[in-house]
C-alpha cells in the first residue's frame, strides 16, 4: 500500500479552506443585500402607512376643507355645502380668475381626495367651481 504524501493532503485542506472562506464571504454578502432591502421595504410600508393615515383621515379632510373655506375671499361666494354619505359637495360661485385660480391651488395642494372639480366659465372675468370630495 501506498503512503499519502503529507504536501497533498497539507494543498487539499488549503484549497477547502479557500473555498470555505469565498462561500462564506458570498453568503455574508448576499445577506447584507437582503437586510438592506428589509430596511428600504421597511422604509416604504411605514410611508404608506403615513400616506394612508393623512388621506383616509375623513375628519381631517372635513377641517382641511373648512379652513380653506372660511377665508374670507372664499367664503362669502360659498352657495353650496353639502355632505352626503361618502362625498363633500362644495360650489363657489361668481369668482375672478384671480380667485378661481387661489382656490384651486389651496385645494390641490392639500391633501383631499377629489372625486369631481367641474368648472364654468360666465364671462371673460367670471367662473364657478364646484367640486366633489370623496370622504
Amino acid at each position: 500500500m501506498n503512503k499519502v504524501n503529507p504536501l497533498y493532503m497539507l494543498i487539499f485542506f488549503v484549497l477547502v479552506a479557500i473555498v470555505m472562506i469565498y462561500k462564506v464571504d458570498s453568503t455574508q454578502k448576499r445577506v447584507i443585500a437582503i437586510s438592506q432591502k428589509n430596511v428600504q421595504a421597511e422604509a416604504d410600508a411605514k410611508e404608506i402607512s403615513l400616506l394612508k393615515k393623512r388621506w383616509k383621515n375623513q375628519k381631517l379632510m372635513i377641517n382641511r376643507l373648512k379652513k380653506i373655506l372660511s377665508q374670507k375671499s372664499f367664503a362669502n361666494r360659498l352657495t353650496k355645502k353639502e355632505k352626503k354619505r361618502n362625498s363633500y359637495i362644495i360650489k363657489l360661485e361668481n369668482l375672478d380668475y384671480h380667485t378661481l385660480d387661489s382656490f384651486t391651488n389651496k385645494i390641490l395642494n392639500e391633501a383631499i381626495t377629489l372625486k369631481k372639480m367641474q368648472i364654468e366659465r360666465f364671462s371673460e372675468s367670471n367662473a364657478s367651481i364646484e367640486l366633489e370630495c370623496l370622504l
